[in-house]
């Protein structure tokens, strides 16, 4: 997940946590395969109990392109990684092409939580860097935002502590 957030560390930078997005993100993947794969292998089951070759073919293709699609809203998941460093915050985002976007702690002035009533039944939710001169970077759909809030405000008093 993170090897090329790890490639990307100078010297004396350590990690201090890495995520990734939650499942929620892709939710739509997940459930409509799910959905779609077990009703291929109902109609697959129906199919094989007697001379119902229809019911064969459509459930063998409908489990086929459900696990599909839950492999797919994996793939799309699994393109953005990010970490917190004793130094930045670094996110990577895309598998082929690749955006890396980082922010020194130092230069964050505020991290910002937001959270929905359904992000907070699924423990997802959405920390927004604030940044000196005003920019800002957002990052939805992370998994356990309270813990990255945390250890982001935490990283930036101790770097702000020590002068950095």
């Amino acid at each position: 997940m993170s090897k090329f957030i790890e490639k990307t560390l100078e010297d004396g930078e350590t990690i201090i946590f890495k995520g990734r997005l939650h499942w929620t993100f892709n939710w739509q993947y997940t459930f409509g395969g799910a959905v779609l794969a077990v009703l291929g292998l109902v109609m697959l089951i129906m199919g094989l109990t007697g001379d119902k070759t229809p019911f064969t073919v459509c459930g063998t293709i409908g489990f086929v392109v459900g696990v599909c699609f839950v492999l797919w809203g994996y793939f799309i998941r699994s393109k953005t990684s990010f970490a917190v460093t004793n130094h930045r915050f670094i996110q990577k985002d895309g598998i082929l092409s690749i955006k890396m976007t980082e922010i020194p702690l130092f230069k964050i002035e505020t991290v910002n939580l937001y959270q929905s009533l359904w992000q907070r039944l699924f423990s997802t939710g959405s920390i927004e860097l604030v940044g000196s001169g005003g920019t800002n970077h957002k990052v939805d759909y992370i998994q356990s935002p309270f813990e990255v809030r945390k250890i982001l405000t935490t990283r930036m008093k101790a770097n702000h502590d020590q002068g950095e």
